[in-house]
């Protein structure tokens, strides 16, 4: 545990003095914060925990995004780095809470903009109609969709980052996610994850907990992939989330091996 921690802090630190980070996440978060208040789709609910809902989707939909191209080269560098693998390995520390390091330190630290907006989101509504629902839903939907997302996306994107130049992972980056996330199966030629409990955008746990609208679940259809909005399947749906970025993470660090061995 201790070492886990530590490369969480060392990862998180080297990711605050990157450029990349920020140039990517903070514009869209400001894009995010704008739609937020502006937005007839965000501020036309009455109730204010369901407009916290829909900039949790704008958030997961956008200021994710971001968060993965920011990282894409999150492995690369790693495995660039001139006898840095070879650093890493003498230290006591094993190679799964390295890896586990490697993967939510940075993440954390890009993601603090987010959760920040987002929380103070939630608790400038709360105050402003004086009651604690707002804020709830932010905790909430940061918890049970914003932070799995952004797992997956830079797991995802880490992965593509090591099998292609980094341009073109990034490119991959933003179509794979906008067709796991807002394309129905009516404006897809393939299958499409979108309204599905595979789909990351986390439109079951929003809908279920954070008082999003139910157009981000089950859309595009009814089927065994498109259940009901229930407790069951908002849980079904971030354990898939979660279980697919703990397999991108480790197809990331397979990849990465061979490269390191033969170095």
């Amino acid at each position: 545990m201790t070492a886990l921690l530590w490369t969480i802090r060392y990862e998180a630190l080297m990711a605050v003095r990157r450029r990349v980070v920020w140039t990517a996440v903070l514009p869209l978060a400001a894009l995010t914060l704008l739609l937020a208040v502006t937005s007839p789709v965000v501020t036309g609910p009455a109730d204010p925990a369901v407009r916290v809902g829909v900039t949790a989707v704008l958030a997961n939909t956008f200021c994710t995004l971001g968060l993965a191209l920011a990282l894409t080269d999150r492995l690369r560098r790693g495995v660039e780095a001139r006898g840095m693998p070879e650093l890493l390995a003498a230290t006591a520390a094993g190679r799964l809470p390295r890896g586990t390091g490697a993967l939510l330190g940075p993440l954390l630290a890009a993601l603090g903009p987010v959760a920040a907006l987002l929380l103070l989101y939630g608790a400038v509504l709360s105050l402003a109609e004086t009651s604690g629902r707002p804020l709830t839903a932010a905790l909430i939907a940061l918890g049970t969709a914003v932070l799995p997302a952004a797992l997956l996306a830079t797991a995802f994107a880490g992965l593509l980052g090591l099998l292609m130049p980094v341009a073109a992972a990034r490119a991959v980056v933003v179509a794979v996610w906008l067709w796991a996330t807002h394309f129905p199966p009516r404006f897809s030629p393939l299958p499409t994850p979108t309204g599905t409990v595979f789909s990351p955008l986390g439109g079951y746990p929003l809908v279920a907990w954070a008082d999003a609208p139910r157009i981000w679940a089950a859309r595009g259809g009814t089927g065994p992939l498109r259940p009901d909005v229930t407790g069951t399947s908002a849980l079904l749906n971030l354990a898939l989330v979660l279980l697919t970025a703990a397999l991108c993470h480790a197809l990331g660090h397979l990849a990465a091996r061979p490269r390191r061995h033969g170095a």
